[in-house]
């Protein structure tokens, strides 16, 4: 079985422009991914999927492969199911891993554990989660409490289940089945959909201005305890 990683990355972003290139700890932030992923030694290659010569450039530079996706693919409109699908025709594959950089404080054993997950448990999706461990509303309706009970220690709140989206695993036949039949396939569709929950720090996600400070702080954080 051949297993890829992919790191999708664009140059489009609009909230932080140029985000997947912006240095973090003096590394452009998909450096980041892209050593996490190489260091877990647990994928036949690796791929930045992308329609950035720049991406590009960083991923041969990285020591991986680059998949130069279509520019129609990294508009705003377009979707994780669109450009996975075009990979996945692309690449020789038989399951893919999706690592994002927008989460740079996944560390190798992190990814190396969610992939050993999918594999050895033969899941046909596996999607990483974080807990929200706290009185949860949807649409102005109670989740997980009781408005007409007393409120539990928040420990003994059963938590909700959120995407981290930090990483996301398919195999590949069932992927392109989902995709045919239902014409999307990210969420699992059809066959064994499994979630699994992440911790700590590889919960942030860089989408806006005040994630990036916070991921700063983070880096920062780190280094000293290390030292």
């Amino acid at each position: 079985m051949k297993i890829v990683c992919m790191i999708p990355a664009r140059m489009g972003s609009k909230r932080i422009p140029n985000k997947n290139v912006r240095l973090l700890g003096g590394i452009p932030l998909i450096s980041h991914a892209i050593r996490a992923a190489k260091e877990a030694n647990c994928f036949d290659e690796i791929y930045v999927n992308s329609e950035s010569d720049t991406l590009g450039a960083i991923a041969l530079d990285e020591g991986v492969s680059f998949h130069k996706r279509p520019s129609s693919l990294s508009t705003d409109s377009a979707t994780n199911d669109q450009f996975t699908e075009e990979f996945l025709h692309e690449v020789d594959c038989d399951y893919v891993i999706q690592l994002l950089p927008t989460s740079p404080f996944i560390t190798a054993q992190e990814i190396k554990l969610f992939t050993q997950k999918a594999l050895e448990n033969k899941y046909d999706t596996l999607v990483s989660v974080k807990d929200n461990q706290i009185e949860c509303v949807y649409k102005q309706r109670p989740i997980n409490f009781d408005q007409k009970k007393p409120s539990p220690p928040s420990q003994e709140v059963t938590p909700v289940q959120a995407y981290a989206c930090t990483l996301m695993g398919w195999k590949k036949s069932n992927f392109l089945s989902n995709m045919n039949t239902y014409g999307c396939a990210y969420h699992g569709g059809e066959g064994r959909v499994k979630f699994l929950t992440v911790k700590g720090f590889c919960e942030i996600d860089i989408d806006h201005e005040e994630d990036f400070c916070m991921a700063e702080a983070v880096w920062s954080y780190l280094n000293e305890r290390k030292n």
